[in-house]
Order: C-alpha cells, then structure tokens, then sequence
C-alpha cells in the first residue's frame, strides 16, 4: 500500500528530459534509446488447441449454471412438496374430524326422534300404504328459446340504448 501512494505516474518524456538535464547529456541522444517499437498485431486466428480449451471452457461455464440451476429447482421442489403435501394432510385431517363429529351428531338427533316417535303420547303413527298420496305427473313444456339475430351488415352487436352511464 505504502508503495502505491509513492508511485506517482510520469511520461517518459518528461522524465528523460529531467534526467538529461541533471546528466548533462543531450535530449536527442536520449530519446533515441526510449524509441518505443510496437509489436506487430497478429489478427489471426488463435492455435487450434487455444480454441479448443476456449470452447471447454464456455461450454463448462454454461453447463455450470444450468447445473446449479436445475439443482436449486429440485432442491427447491423437495422441500416446498413435502411441505405443501404436509399442509394439505393437515386440512384433510381437519375435515374428517369435522365429517366424523357431523356424522356423530346426525345419528344421535335421528336416535332421539327415534325414540320420541316410539313414546305413547308423541301422536306419531307409522305410516301407511292407504295413507300415500301420489302426485299426477305433470307433461314436459319445453321453454321457447326466441332465435338469435346475427349482424353480418356492419351493425353494432350493442342495442341503441347506452352501455354506461
């Protein structure tokens, strides 16, 4: 750290002038050694085996993540079905304790009605066929349906009164 607030950055031709002024040596002798030569640009295609460890490497990469994708997704399922069928079992046990309590109450009324239609003084009687009385069945009407009017003209579906207020 200590190095780097020391390093102050500087052109090199400011530098070479500097230097040349406190060595005494002329300018043009110095800067035909800095004399900079730029490598020539390869534009052409990388090694074969280069691009081949490049395309490992983006295929890798994207195998990678569909990996860990699919891997979050069924460890994602694991967990919320199991928890979800949980929640689910617990309504179901809910509801049939629910149907068992009903169950008990309708037996237990139908017992006591039972039993007071039994008791001598309830007025009930048990029922006879002569005492039946049947309905006339009634004929079948069918509903007349009005028939329904297309436009094919260019008229508006909506009648002449307005939609909204």
């Amino acid at each position: 750290m200590t190095a780097l607030r020391d390093y102050s950055p500087t052109s090199p031709p400011s530098r070479l002038r500097k230097s040349a002024k406190t060595t005494g040596r002329s300018q043009s002798s110095s800067l035909s050694r800095a004399t900079i030569t730029q490598l020539p640009n390869r534009c052409g295609q990388l090694p074969l085996a280069l691009q081949f460890l490049l395309l490992v490497q983006k295929s890798s990469t994207v195998v990678t993540f569909g990996l860990i994708g699919l891997t979050l997704g069924v460890y994602g399922w694991t967990v919320y079905a199991p928890n979800l069928w949980s929640k689910q079992f617990t309504k179901l046990e809910t509801l049939q304790g629910h149907e068992r309590r009903l169950v008990t109450t309708n037996e237990t009324l139908k017992h006591k009605l039972a039993e007071q239609a039994e008791q001598a003084g309830s007025g009930l009687t048990a029922p006879q066929p002569s005492q039946s009385i049947f309905l006339p069945q009634t004929p079948n009407i069918p509903i007349a349906v009005p028939p329904v009017t297309t436009s094919t003209e260019g008229e508006p579906l909506v009648g002449k009164a307005p939609v909204a207020y």
